[in-house]
């Protein structure tokens, strides 16, 4: 478990993933043509995932709409399965899942039970 507590990693998240829908709306090809967009928004992803881990099971349990294993499970497959990273997966996941995770995080921010 981090020492950071869990609002700073949901915001990390938040702020994280604001960032990847920001350059979410390029095309597969201008995202294939651009290594330093690609490795931005892999790196981002990760880090997005790194902080997944660290929320706790019972805060993961009250917001089940996120899917808190799949945001890990990227992170893992970028840190330990690098050279088999799909860069046009990388671009679906940024455009098709990063702008929903983005309102859930906003929505749990402002619950306020963190």
């Amino acid at each position: 478990m981090s020492e950071r507590s869990e609002k700073v990693l949901l915001i990390d998240m938040l702020e994280t993933a604001e960032v990847v829908r920001s350059m979410a709306g390029v095309t597969v090809d201008e995202f294939m043509k651009n290594e330093d967009l690609r490795d931005a928004t892999v790196y981002r992803l990760q880090t997005i995932g790194e902080a997944a881990y660290n929320i706790s099971d019972p805060l993961k349990g009250k917001w089940p709409e996120v899917d808190w294993f799949k945001i890990q499970g990227l992170r893992h497959r970028i840190v330990h399965d690098y050279g088999n990273i799909d860069d046009v997966q990388i671009h679906r996941i940024a455009n098709k899942y990063v702008p929903p995770l983005v309102e859930q995080l906003k929505k749990i921010l402002e619950a306020g039970e963190v």
